[in-house]
């Protein structure tokens, strides 16, 4: 089929789908998060591809959720059932990749910043270029990742917070010391990576790359995962009623993105 926000390309067993909105640092937009999981749906389908690779068009592997004045982020006047009804789908939108059959190999370079980490959650393997960046800066007045990226398993409670409380974000050097991506390269070197390690995978068969992948994922649904991401979609219609929220989104729409990320990030740079 024919995307417009993403790029499919198939080189052998493995398939490659690009995140193709650069000039927005491929934020996703109901679109392309529409056009990934068909993408991903037509890959699943393919007999004869056994991995894929996800990655970003530009200078940035995903900047987050779009937030433009256009996006239905920007609608403040919902209910709080009508909210958090939103975020559960969304919630579900990430889980329902989380069960993908096919191994996932995220390759990150430049941002990959607030949903982009719901990304790489779904990723069963991610290899960063040294120049990567991950966090949630939206924490500071937008909400949270539903899913708050798995960050609670993939890097512990207390990064988790760490992250969360000031809307800082790591390198890619710190992201693999936590256990947040596999490796880091340099980003010259990051497709070569990429694609050595999908061939390498490729050479099992597909039947067996799934039991696995869904074997190792078993142990944090039993911990837990899917309540606790569910409960994230709760906490984040909460947050949509705070003031900080509400101000945010009114400045996107009377002033511009740019003017409001401002607002948000300019007490932060010290």
């Amino acid at each position: 089929m024919t995307y417009e926000t993403v790029t499919y390309e198939k080189r052998g067993r493995v398939v490659t789908i690009a995140l193709n909105r650069p000039d927005k640092l491929n934020a996703m937009s109901d679109q392309l998060r529409e056009e990934l999981a068909a993408a991903l749906g037509e890959a699943d389908r393919d007999d004869e591809a056994s991995v894929v690779v996800l990655r970003g068009n530009g200078r940035a592997f995903c900047a987050g959720y779009d937030i433009s004045p256009s996006s239905q982020w920007t609608e403040v006047d919902m209910t709080i059932a009508q909210d958090r009804e939103r975020c559960r789908k969304l919630v579900g939108y990430w889980l329902d990749l989380w069960g993908y059959r096919k191994p996932i190999i995220g390759q990150v370079h430049g941002y990959c910043l607030a949903g982009g980490n719901e990304l790489i959650a779904i990723c069963d393997i991610v290899i960063a270029s040294e120049d990567a960046q991950f966090g949630h800066p939206a924490g500071r007045a937008l909400g949270i990742p539903c899913t708050l990226g798995f960050w609670p398993i993939l890097i512990g409670l207390r990064k988790t917070k760490e992250l969360l409380l000031t809307g800082d974000s790591i390198d890619a050097s710190e992201a693999h010391r936590l256990g947040l991506v596999n490796r880091v390269v340099p980003l010259d070197q990051l497709e070569t990576e990429v694609s050595r390690l999908a061939d390498r995978m490729a050479k099992i068969p597909v039947d067996i790359l799934t039991v696995h992948k869904h074997v190792s994922n078993r142990w944090f649904e039993n911990m837990g995962l899917f309540t606790s991401a569910y409960a994230g979609a709760d906490f984040d219609a909460i947050y949509h009623q705070t003031p900080a929220f509400t101000e945010f989104y009114t400045m996107v729409r009377e002033k511009g993105l740019k003017a409001a990320l401002e607002w948000r990030d300019s007490p932060f740079r010290e």
